[in-house]
């Protein structure tokens, strides 16, 4: 029984460990494939330049009113 214990802990190890080993390899051969990372992401505005006073205040536009398109 205590054989087979040994055996099971020896094996489970093995796989732990086979899969972290995989695990580094696939990340640091994919971090070498895309180059260098910069943070962030690029935006780029493609709406005309808006005012402040374009936009309702949070207050304003929360009433639950329904809005008139006529």
């Amino acid at each position: 029984m205590d054989n087979a214990r040994k055996k099971l802990r020896v094996c489970l190890i093995c796989v732990v460990m086979a899969a972290v080993v995989i695990g580094l390899i696939y990340y640091f051969n994919d971090m070498r494939s895309h180059g260098k990372i910069n943070e962030g992401t690029l935006v780029r505005n493609s709406e005309p330049d808006l005012q402040d006073d374009d936009f309702m205040a949070w207050g304003e536009c929360n009433t639950g009113a329904q809005e008139s398109r006529g």
